[in-house]
């Protein structure tokens, strides 16, 4: 979900229309959701969330109950609201995108560890994959607009200084072997250079993500 479908979903929940004001239990479960799309199933705000709506049901009952679900269900989005509004969506997306992109690179790194060419193969395909897809991700969460060719993103990411040194000369040497690995060119494919390239995207994880 992006960052201003979140916010729209806060903004129609809080909403002081009393056509469009939703139930106590729609409002409660809806900041549920929100939270969980923010900052995962398991997290605190959601925890102390259920925990203060236990203790409520247990204490009282009838309206007063929904009233209070209400005011705590607002409380929640309102932090979460600020949240956003302050730049926790940006870095929220970038390490969501390094926690994916790891889970990919050991996926890879596990199909090089079998050994024979097919694992190589499968492995070549998932770091030139990776390595696309970090790249393009490192423009888009850097305000650089699309580009049709990874080459031209490469230079954009030079150009604005993400990508620097000896980094511009090596990426551009990945492009190679990205072509070959996603078009089936295995007889161009070395296990090693698929390692390189695994390393070198850990180094931008590390350091952008």
């Amino acid at each position: 979900m992006k960052v201003e479908d979140l916010s729209k979903r806060i903004d129609a929940l809080l909403s002081n229309d009393r056509q469009a004001t939703p139930s106590p239990s729609e409002l409660f479960q809806g900041a549920l959701s929100l939270l969980s799309a923010v900052h995962g199933s398991n997290c605190t705000q959601i925890q102390s969330l259920t925990k203060a709506a236990e203790q409520l049901r247990e204490k009282h009952s009838g309206n007063y109950v929904d009233q209070e679900l209400s005011f705590l269900a607002e409380g929640a989005l309102k932090n979460l609201k600020a949240e956003l509004d302050g730049g926790l969506a940006g870095s929220l997306q970038r390490t969501i995108t390094g926690e994916v992109i790891t889970d990919f690179i050991r996926l890879s790194r596990a199909a090089l560890d079998e050994g024979g060419n097919e694992s190589k193969n499968v492995a070549a395909v998932l770091a030139a994959s990776v390595f696309e897809d970090t790249i393009r991700r490192l423009a888009t969460t850097n305000g650089i607009t699309h580009m049709e060719k990874l080459a031209g993103v490469l230079m954009a990411l030079k150009d604005n200084g993400l990508l620097q040194g000896s980094q511009v000369g090596i990426a551009q040497s990945y492009l190679n072997f990205r072509n070959n690995a996603l078009h089936a060119q295995w007889d161009k494919v070395e296990r090693e250079a698929v390692a390189s390239v695994l390393g070198f995207v850990e180094q931008l994880l590390l350091k952008h993500f």
